[in-house]
């Protein structure tokens, strides 16, 4: 076997050195003809990366507001969908109601009357619904229900109604009872006040989240359900002409409360289409800035494959050379 000589061992360091940095030269190469971004971004931008520093801040506050405009608009749109069911309730409930006054038996009153009381339990029960981790009518405790359970409410309710009851007055203690500083506030509402602070989504775009169920419109239709629930329920005093009476005299407040609802829609529909477009503002803006961001990066791929096909050639040299060098050949290796 031939020797090995030290010349040959520096021969060998010297092409393992030059096949590694060639290895290293077709993987970035190879990497910066896939992306089209430069590998090295100090080489590439001469040292100067004040701006790329200052484009990718502004990407990162582009792609916050975004989101945070797009998780605004669609809480409003979660907001929106409970007031648009309560709003149906409200409406069929009070063509139920006028329809009573066609029929005079007992059995349609009490199917108007369980609808009412039903619907007052789904309405608590939409309110309490929650988008993520928080309450949608809650305000500030939007970590908890914003109403206690239906038949707490009406508990509460009954007891502080004077019995007796005066069929002719009931509708207006109930109102009462709901509304602001009555007992629904002490009692039926568990969740805080309206979250104090706007919500700023860029370029002077900022929205309250000013819905809680205490506002007046809620608090029309949760009056209008409960009377139809409290004489579901039966009322000392009132027999069923009585509770005939109060159903139909009902069916303007649940009117009403539809009419309350479909304002208070249309208040949200507005936030929720500034929402919309602050979020489409922001993708724009995000999408303009990874552009010029991606443009600030990118390589000539002529220049890159020019570059590559110049490092596989060498490769390939090495190759041919440490093959000769080595006596790889059997032929060779036996002379």
């Amino acid at each position: 076997m031939l020797p090995t000589t030290f010349g040959d061992m520096t021969r060998t360091i010297s092409l393992g050195r030059q096949n590694a940095r060639l290895k290293a030269a077709l993987s970035t190469l190879s990497t910066e003809m896939t992306t089209r971004q430069a590998h090295d971004r100090l080489q590439h931008l001469n040292g100067n990366v004040s701006a790329l520093a200052a484009m990718e801040q502004s990407l990162v506050l582009a792609a916050d507001r975004k989101n945070l405009a797009q998780i605004t608009a669609a809480f409003l749109a979660a907001q929106q969908s409970v007031i648009g069911e309560v709003m149906q309730k409200t409406e069929q409930l009070s063509l139920d109601a006028q329809r009573l006054g066609l029929f005079n038996d007992a059995a349609s009153l009490g199917r108007v009357t369980a609808g009412m009381a039903n619907a007052f339990s789904d309405v608590v029960r939409l309110l309490n619904a929650s988008f993520g981790e928080r309450t949608l009518f809650a305000g500030t405790r939007g970590d908890g229900p914003a109403l206690a359970m239906p038949e707490a409410i009406l508990d509460a309710l009954m007891s502080d109604i004077p019995v007796p009851v005066d069929p002719s007055i009931l509708a207006s203690q109930i109102d009462a009872w709901f509304a602001p500083g009555g007992g629904f506030d002490s009692f039926g509402y568990l969740g805080g006040p309206v979250i104090p602070a706007a919500i700023s989504l860029g370029h002077g775009t900022e929205i309250r989240l000013s819905v809680t169920a205490q506002d007046s419109a809620i608090r029309t239709a949760l009056a209008a359900l409960a009377t139809g629930a409290v004489l579901d329920r039966g009322l000392p005093g009132v027999d069923a002409a009585g509770k005939r009476m109060i159903v139909l005299q009902n069916a303007l407040p649940l009117k009403a409360a539809s009419q309350a609802l479909l304002d208070l829609s249309a208040r949200l529909g507005v936030a929720e289409e500034r929402a919309a477009t602050a979020s489409s503002r922001a993708e724009a803006e995000h999408s303009s800035l990874a552009i010029a961001h991606a443009e600030l990066l990118a390589v000539d791929p002529y220049d890159a494959a020019s570059k590559l096909e110049q490092a596989m050639s060498q490769l390939e040299m090495i190759y041919a050379i440490t093959a000769r060098l080595s006596r790889l050949r059997l032929a060779e290796y036996l002379r």
